[in-house]
């Protein structure tokens, strides 16, 4: 007996579309530029163990020494001042504290005053110009620029054991930490149809739209970008008096590409509550 066939009931579609997770934009305090900073000192800890952790000064120790042999009635031939200077400058420990001294100096720098573009190619200008002009002066007044040199350098003795060094880079990377977890109190998410403001240890919710949204991507300080790609996002939301600033956004080139390819895709799309608590 012939039955009638009877076509095979298609399945509901049970795939759901999933919510486009956007763009995650994080603003970071100005500490995290002080990270070449925690590279130099583990850099520093690791030469001054292998240096035996020699912070003893070499004058000192050559003065006791000379003190010693006179006093035991022994002839000795004092080096001059100027190179005992020059030699102890140039011990590796006393090089270590240099370098870690003069990175930190130049992490504060950068983290005190914004170097435009310009500013930057005006200030290295600036100072070739001065190079040239006391080069100039050396030479025509047959001056030996090597000397007051040597001894201003002669006079710089800063040293310090790898415990220092290993306890600074230590607190930095947990402040690095800290700064990583929190980051996620106060964040932005750009979706296709709006922009989420997450804020807060409850994640309060603010929300804009992203109609006739326009951004505009600002780079104030050369060095800063280049050490992270750091850079200040501003949005222009409509309907909203004040734009929105996003300072320290690192890696703002991408996330530039990424708004403009989010921008050339606009959805007009409702996303539930429930959406957005998904990870």
């Amino acid at each position: 007996m012939a039955s009638d066939p009877k076509a095979a009931s298609t399945p509901p579609n049970t795939v759901v579309k999933h919510r486009d997770q956007g763009i995650r934009i994080f603003t970071y305090p100005k500490l995290i530029f002080i990270f070449p900073t925690m590279i130099v000192a583990l850099i520093c800890a690791i030469g001054m163990k292998l240096v035996g952790d020699q912070t003893t000064d070499p004058i000192k120790v050559e003065k006791a020494e000379v003190a010693a042999k006179e006093a035991a009635g022994e002839s000795v031939a004092v080096p001059a001042p100027v190179t005992l200077k020059h030699e102890r400058f140039m011990t590796s420990q006393n090089l270590l504290g240099v370098l870690f001294l003069g990175v930190f100096a130049f992490n504060l720098v950068i983290m005190a005053i914004d170097f435009p573009r310009f500013t930057v190619v005006a200030i290295v200008l600036l100072v070739l110009l001065g190079l040239f002009f006391l080069l100039w002066i050396a030479a025509y007044f047959d001056a030996d620029l090597l000397k007051p040199a040597r001894v201003l350098v002669g006079g710089i003795y800063v040293v310090a054991n790898s415990g220092f060094y290993f306890m600074v880079a230590a607190i930095l990377a947990i402040n690095f930490a800290i700064i990583y977890v929190t980051r996620y109190l106060d964040y932005w998410e750009i979706l296709p149809n709006e922009i989420l403001h997450h804020h807060g240890p409850l994640s309060d919710l603010e929300r804009y739209p992203t109609l006739n949204l326009k951004f505009d991507k600002e780079i104030p300080d050369i060095f800063e970008f280049l050490f992270l790609g750091a850079g200040k996002l501003v949005l222009h939301v409509t309907e909203e008096r004040k734009a929105i600033v996003m300072e320290n956004v690192l890696f703002i080139n991408a996330k530039e590409e990424g708004l403009k390819r989010m921008m050339s895709r606009l959805e007009v799309r409702v996303t539930t509550d429930q959406e957005v608590a998904q990870p």
